[in-house]
């Protein structure tokens, strides 16, 4: 049974937001099109799953489930911080590094403050700054998918309260190089938050990678560094992601603006385990890395245009609306993710799986 809600109950800016186009579970696929999933390539999941060492973790935490967590999560805090060379007062956990987003704006965020991101961007980093009543200026990337460093410079002249953005980008895959990054936080005032986002950071090739948080500490601005264990880690499920902060007191405001106990105790211990497995991640990173070679090789091949990516998806242009290239896949059993960003809902991406799942996904593309 349903009733009426009152016709101002909900904020009118929350109603006109748009939906968060997440990925479709197994069970609801099954549930839905009456046929088994063969290749979910929609979420940028890692097919290996998490290191082994971080699944006995978790069976080995549920004995304790019937405590609350460490709110801190300070053991893992001292495990990111060794492996980060940071401090440890300036690290935070979430539910997933969406969870920090939304903390994040929720702490700095003020009715029509400005914030800046790029083009198609993880829908997160506009939707979170929309809820708050922010205007957002997105930038396009360039026509060869470099980033748009002279577009990002121009939109800093206005003095934004946050520009986020994400490298590897998603959806698109491209990263943005050094020269670039100092570039742009050359053209950033001392007033505007940077948030730099590195979900897909494991993934990008050694000549392109770089220093971005000494980068950011000699720019003169407040920032925040974002990453997960959900990508290359395999930690989806679990939900947990860290921030690094410039400053303690950064990560003193989005305690508060975090829920409290915002990691649970089987994810917290799990990504303990993940972050020392480095033969685990190398593997994960190894198969990521020559299945997006070769997939978008197959891609190109095929007649399809493709964003060069150093992350664990390919996207690529349908050459029609993309929703309804996904759709037939899903009859056939394949998951990818159409774009519904504007001007891009031609454009899909698609999650680099096992072998054997990215091969069915091209047989059914054909």
């Amino acid at each position: 049974m349903s009733f009426p809600l009152p016709a101002d109950l909900i904020r009118q800016d929350v109603e006109n937001l748009p939906t968060y186009n997440a990925g479709l579970a197994v069970e609801r696929f099954k549930d839905i099109y009456g046929i088994d999933c063969l290749a979910k390539l929609d979420s940028n999941e890692s097919p290996l799953g998490p290191s082994p060492r971080a699944i006995l973790a978790m069976q080995d935490a549920a004995k304790g489930v019937g405590r609350y967590p460490d709110a801190a999560s300070l053991a893992l805090r001292q495990q990111v911080a060794k492996a980060t060379d940071t401090h440890a007062d300036c690290i935070i956990f979430g539910n997933g590094s969406e969870d920090l987003i939304g903390a994040l704006f929720r702490a700095v965020i003020r009715q029509n403050d400005k914030v800046v991101t790029i083009c198609p961007s993880f829908g997160l980093h506009e939707f979170g700054a929309l809820t708050f009543g922010a205007t957002v200026t997105k930038v396009p990337f360039n026509d060869d998918w470099s980033f748009p460093v002279k577009g990002l410079c121009d939109a800093l002249e206005n003095k934004p309260r946050v520009l986020i953005f994400s490298s590897p980008s998603n959806p698109a895959g491209p990263v943005i190089s050094k020269d670039e990054f100092n570039q742009v936080l050359a053209a950033a005032d001392p007033s505007t938050l940077i948030c730099f986002d590195e979900a897909y950071v494991e993934f990008i090739e050694a000549d392109k990678q770089f220093d971005a948080m000494a980068i950011l500490q000699d720019s003169g601005c407040p920032w925040i560094v974002l990453r997960t264990f959900s990508k290359a880690y395999g930690l989806a499920g679990a939900r947990i992601g860290y921030g690094i902060a410039s400053n303690p007191k950064m990560i003193d405001a989005l305690m508060k603006t975090r829920n409290p106990f915002g990691v649970n105790a089987l994810a917290a211990s799990a990504a303990v385990e993940a972050l020392g497995d480095h033969a685990h991640l190398a593997k994960v990173v190894k198969q990521a890395t020559n299945e997006r070679e070769r997939v978008a090789a197959a891609l190109t091949a095929k007649g399809f245009v493709c964003a060069p990516t150093q992350a664990n998806f390919v996207f690529f242009d349908t050459g029609a609306p993309a929703d309804g290239l996904a759709e037939k896949l899903r009859t056939k059993g394949v998951l990818i993710k159409a774009w519904f960003e504007a001007p891009y809902k031609h454009w899909a991406r698609v999650t680099m799986g096992s072998p054997e799942e990215n091969d069915i996904f091209l047989s059914a593309l054909s």
